[in-house]
């Protein structure tokens, strides 16, 4: 019997409806984008592939522990940029992500590449995934349906985070998908043309 394939990307919605995880790979090999929720639905998307690696875009405290047992249990390595290392030791003091993201960091995880995106605002270190293969993005809260993200952040915070989209996430194809952090996908070329980058 043929064992259909298991799809590049796949999406769980944790159970309040407030947060995407994102799961990129191949029925071999995968990582998690943004963990969070309960841990058996996560290990449920892995059970029967290896977890490599685990990735953030926008690191949000609460999520280490989630992380850190996934790491444990699986072996995945954490890859977190160093900016946001601050917000990391709110949760975790004792231990450090295994890996820091420099620029233009390139992940290949089943087959698929991953290439990091700086783009600071929600976070110091927050970061997009760019999967060239599949034309899609991973954002968390940077850029989604709505908008940029988090309309309580300080003037200079927002600033920094309209100037990374615009020069970080607006470069790419019209065509790219935008799978976010929390609500639906849309795709780069929608949100290019939202006026509120160009006031």
């Amino acid at each position: 019997m043929v064992r259909p394939v298991r799809s590049a990307v796949e999406r769980v919605v944790t159970p309040d409806g407030e947060h995407n995880v994102w799961f990129v790979g191949d029925d071999g090999e995968c990582a998690v984008i943004d963990p969070a929720g309960a841990l058996g639905d996560l290990f449920g998307h892995c059970e029967l592939r290896r977890l490599r690696t685990i990735l953030w875009t926008n690191l949000r405290p609460e999520s280490v522990r989630t992380a850190m047992e996934l790491a444990d249990r699986t072996g995945a390595v954490t890859y977190l940029h160093t900016d946001d290392l601050v917000l990391w030791r709110q949760t975790e003091p004792e231990r450090r992500p295994q890996s820091s993201v420099p620029r233009g960091l390139v992940l290949s995880i089943g087959g698929i590449r991953l290439v990091s995106i700086h783009t600071p605002g929600i976070t110091a270190g927050a970061l997009c995934w760019y999967a060239p293969a599949l034309s899609a993005v991973f954002t968390g809260e940077t850029l989604g349906v709505h908008g940029l993200g988090d309309g309580d952040l300080p003037a200079a915070d927002r600033s920094a985070l309209m100037a990374s989209i615009r020069v970080g996430l607006f470069s790419l194809p019209s065509q790219t998908v935008v799978h976010p952090g929390r609500g639906v996908d849309t795709r780069i070329g929608t949100q290019r043309w939202d006026l509120r980058f160009w006031s």
